[in-house]
């Protein structure tokens, strides 16, 4: 599992670092950021297994505890040692980490140029030189990286629920200082830096969908 894991994470990071920014508006076309949707959604969803982290990303009160708790047990239940098991997630939030810093500072660099080039059409349309077809065709497209970052951030709250769920639990029964737990716990802070890093994406993209706007 660990192997085919690390093959979908390379995978994933070559689509992200890999021509995303071609032609002279270094912009995505629709095919290359369906495939990056895709790959970021398809890596989360088997990491967590059967899209079980946007259903858990999504729940709320009780039925979340309930889906949590059910995701903890089935994982545990895969090793031998709690020790195993506490090694195993760490390595699979450290995963998450790794694509998601990859994904971010690509989407920083993405961001900034899609801001220069809306703030251009938004002026030639404003001058009449552009046409208003032009801005609705973009904006479908900011619409859809939109949508793909909001399934993405369900996806990784839904991973952070359980492996907070796993320290507070695992916690009970292990020294303060135990250095596995300390080990989740940092990956967990990073977890929660880069969910926060994705969030401030969507916000910038909201605001380049409001420009535009015709």
């Amino acid at each position: 599992m660990k192997g085919s894991r690390v093959i979908l994470l390379l995978v994933l990071m070559a689509v992200i670092l890999s021509g995303c920014a071609t032609g002279s508006d270094q912009r995505l076309t629709k095919a290359e950021g369906a495939a990056v949707g895709a790959a970021v959604g398809g890596l989360a969803g088997y990491l967590i297994g059967d899209g079980r982290g946007a259903l858990i990303g999504a729940a709320a009160g009780a039925g979340l505890g309930y889906l949590v708790g059910r995701e903890v047990a089935k994982r545990k239940a895969e090793y031998a040692t709690q020790e195993e098991f506490l090694e195993a997630e760490a390595a699979r939030t450290a995963d998450y980490n790794e694509t998601m810093r990859a994904y971010n500072a690509k989407s920083r660099q993405e961001l900034a140029a899609l801001e220069e080039e809306v703030e251009s059409l938004r002026q030639a349309y404003e001058e009449g030189v552009e046409e208003k077809d032009t801005l609705l065709a973009r904006q479908a497209e900011v619409q859809k990286r939109i949508q793909e970052n909001e399934e993405l951030e369900e996806e990784l709250k839904g991973e952070l629920a359980i492996q907070e769920a796993i320290i507070e639990e695992e916690s009970q029964t292990l020294p303060e200082d135990d250095p596995r737990i300390a080990a989740l716990e940092k990956e967990v802070q990073e977890l929660q830096a880069n969910i926060a890093a994705l969030n401030e994406g969507s916000a910038q993209l909201a605001r380049i969908d409001e420009r535009l706007s015709v």
